[in-house]
């Protein structure tokens, strides 16, 4: 079965195809990705439909790394 990190890692790496670390963690905040923030906005309206959750602008303005991103994808699902 494929694990939440798992999913979100396939999406990161489908939206954001030049991020240049062998694997993403938890830990990495989306500036030490070398994301910008229309690859963000794309990011996160992959996760929403993959996942069918939605989040509020109020959850995503905390948004600083994967495990915030993870933190609410289990919170919704």
């Amino acid at each position: 079965m494929i694990t939440t990190m798992e999913r979100v890692t396939s999406i990161f790496r489908q939206q954001a195809p030049d991020v240049e670390v062998p694997e993403i963690v938890p830990e990495h905040r989306m500036q030490d990705l070398g994301i910008d923030s229309l690859t963000f906005v794309h990011i996160l309206l992959q996760i929403e439909k993959d996942f069918a959750i939605e989040f509020s602008d109020e959850e995503l303005a905390v948004v600083e790394s994967v495990q915030d991103i993870l933190d609410l994808v289990v919170q919704k699902a």
